[in-house]
């Protein structure tokens, strides 16, 4: 993963990936659609299964730094980086746990290793036998 100041002001040919995606309604969807496609479930009562260490690290340099990458590798939605005036940089994580599809992508792709990813208690998460 590269660092912003790395990168071309005017980006480059996968620019466009960069933003949210929207698919056909067909065979492609956004990615709310595709959680619920999933069947995922989880006990609400249950241990947190995702943890991330340290919440400044993220509102205050993964922002500048990366671009708060975690919002577009995540392919279920479960980071997102909300308004927020009272944060350093205008903007704050917001974890969405309840959509995990369990890829495990947070705990691989973090630049900074703060995203803690365990299995959740008794088996739960997407069905993909009716997928």
């Amino acid at each position: 993963m590269q660092q912003l100041v790395t990168l071309s002001p005017t980006g480059d040919e996968r620019a466009h990936l960069l933003f949210k995606a929207k698919g056909d309604g067909k065979r492609t969807f956004d990615k709310l659609t595709d959680v619920y496609h999933s069947g995922t479930k989880h006990e609400e009562d249950q241990p947190a299964h995702l943890v991330i260490q340290d919440t400044n690290i993220c509102n205050e340099r993964c922002v500048k730094e990366f671009g708060s990458p975690c919002q577009n590798f995540c392919p279920a939605n479960v980071y997102e980086m909300l308004e927020d005036s009272s944060a350093p940089n205008g903007k704050r994580i917001s974890l969405n746990a309840a959509n995990c599809v369990h890829c495990k992508t947070c705990d691989i792709m973090d630049p900074y290793q703060i995203i803690t990813w365990v299995p959740p208690e008794g088996g739960d998460g997407p069905n993909y036998g009716k997928m």
